[in-house]
């Protein structure tokens, strides 16, 4: 990652170049304001690569072991479709041991669904297809992450002003997991920290994150509560509007509802995850 300042902030000489003047008020370097009116612009379909690892401790910190699960998502396919392919789960008993066992999930493949059908993807009938196995939440985390990355990247980003956090209307209270149970946001906040680069396209830099949040679930017939604090960066493009990479960080503790059997139940989980853009040519 480069950040890239105003030519301004070094005092740029009256004589200098034009086109270095002008690269001083270009989209790239002026962080006055994020560009007005800026829609999001997609030329043929664009495809990602979304990897989460799921490393487990104790309460004490003491490792356990991990999973990652890793899925493509492709959007602006004819007729505004959106779709996932390649879903796998691997697993790694040393915390710097290479992940290995990679199962291919077979409910990802092919599972797609139009723009405006992701507005019911926080219901039961959205997953209708997905097993139930321990796997399936995982794999459902991997639509709700790049859809929440996609609306706090893209949703309000003529609002953000230089390291100002905004707080957006709906940025706390419940979020139903799709018949698993309900999320809880206490305080979503996002603050353009800046501009950046990736993929060779200028970019705003915008961190967001949620700390305090309350959760309970029930799967397969296991009912946990617990806690869970989220952050994370976007790279949004200032040409296009396009997200070109995304990062998420998740500290989550859970255990049984009951606390007086949580004792000596409880166990951490934190997810670490990186949205990537693949190139047209893979």
């Amino acid at each position: 990652m480069r950040l890239i300042f105003p030519l301004s902030s070094f005092g740029v000489s009256l004589l200098a170049p034009i086109s270095l003047l002008a690269c001083a008020t270009s989209p790239s370097t002026d962080l006055s304001r994020l560009p007005a009116g800026l829609t999001l612009q997609e030329k043929g379909p664009q495809k990602y690569r979304f990897t989460c690892d799921y490393l487990h401790f104790d309460v004490q910190g003491n490792f356990k072991n991990k999973q990652r699960v890793q899925a493509e998502y492709t959007r602006n396919l004819p007729g505004g479709r959106l779709r996932w392919r390649n879903a796998t789960v691997a697993f790694a008993g040393g915390f710097t041991d290479a992940f290995a066992g990679e199962q291919k999930q077979a409910c990802m493949e092919d599972f797609g669904y139009s723009d405006s059908e992701r507005e019911d993807m926080l219901k039961p009938k959205f997953f209708k297809d997905f097993p139930a196995s321990p796997f399936a939440p995982l794999l459902k985390n991997l639509v709700w992450d790049t859809h929440m990355i996609e609306g706090f990247g893209q949703g309000y980003f003529e609002r953000l002003k230089l390291n100002e956090p905004f707080r957006p209307e709906k940025g706390s209270g419940d979020v139903p997991l799709a018949g698993m149970g309900k999320f809880h946001n206490t305080q979503i906040e996002l603050t353009w920290i800046g501009n950046s680069e990736r993929n060779g396209e200028a970019c705003a830099l915008i961190r967001y994150q949620a700390f305090f949040n309350r959760f309970e679930i029930n799967f397969m017939g296991t009912p946990s509560k617990g806690r869970s604090h989220y952050w994370g960066e976007i790279w949004v493009s200032l040409e296009d509007k396009q997200i070109e990479h995304a990062t998420l960080y998740e500290d989550v503790l859970l255990g049984p509802p009951d606390l007086e059997q949580a004792i000596g139940k409880l166990w951490s989980v934190f997810r670490i995850g990186t949205l990537e853009k693949v190139p047209p040519s893979r």
